[in-house]
């Protein structure tokens, strides 16, 4: 595992974007839209909202054999992310004006109307029953031909190890997919929150980590 270079941000995007396409927040986002659009626009998308996270947080990648991020994990200390969540990487975006200017303001439009059942789910301060401060996994992927490969073993273990020697002691995360929960039950995080509201569900899980 290393730190993600800013100028790999468009394969990252496009990594992420198919991992997670078919998954319950993208097709919610890009609802209405056609497929041809959604693979078009959607990667740049993806790389507004991880730009946030080079410049407030942690984007780690694993490697192929030939050098090229086959999986990737975003983190960060919730305590630098904004209190608005999805809305605050949202705002960030708008900022970016040079990175906007490709994607049609109507398609921005209504990817903004569709994301707001998945915001409504999303809590961005339900662990603080647990932690206070914990270590944020914001996302986490690995490319389809590449499962199975230990790299999800790598990224998790390796952000775990990150935030343990930051002294962190929890590390935190959410997902709306339910196939999701046992393989991060497989690394030692528990499942403390079930939260529905309207068509999603929303896994919250916590790992704790020693105290030295």
């Amino acid at each position: 595992m290393r730190r993600a270079r800013q100028d790999e941000r468009a394969v990252l995007a496009a990594l992420m974007f198919d991992q997670f396409y078919e998954k319950e927040e993208l097709q919610q986002q890009f609802a209405g839209v056609d497929e041809q659009t959604a693979r078009r626009f959607g990667p740049a998308v993806l790389s507004l909202g991880q730009g946030y996270y080079f410049t407030r947080g942690d984007v780690f990648v694993c490697e192929g054999a030939d050098g090229t991020p086959i999986g990737a994990i975003v983190g960060a200390d919730p305590r630098r992310l904004s209190r608005l969540g999805p809305l605050g990487q949202l705002a960030y975006a708008l900022r970016s004006r040079k990175l906007l200017r490709d994607i049609p303001r109507p398609l921005l439009a209504q990817l903004m109307r569709n994301s707001r059942p998945v915001m409504d789910v999303h809590s961005t301060n339900w662990y603080k029953r647990y932690c206070k401060h914990p270590y944020y996994i914001a996302q986490f992927g690995i490319d389809k031909a590449h499962r199975g490969s230990g790299a999800a073993r790598e990224l998790l273990d390796g952000v775990i190890a990150h935030a343990a020697a930051q002294g962190y002691p929890a590390v935190v995360l959410e997902t709306l997919s339910r196939e999701n929960v046992p393989m991060h039950l497989h690394f030692g995080f528990f499942l403390k929150q079930v939260y529905s509201c309207g068509a999603f569900t929303e896994y919250r899980l916590i790992k704790y980590l020693p105290n030295e």
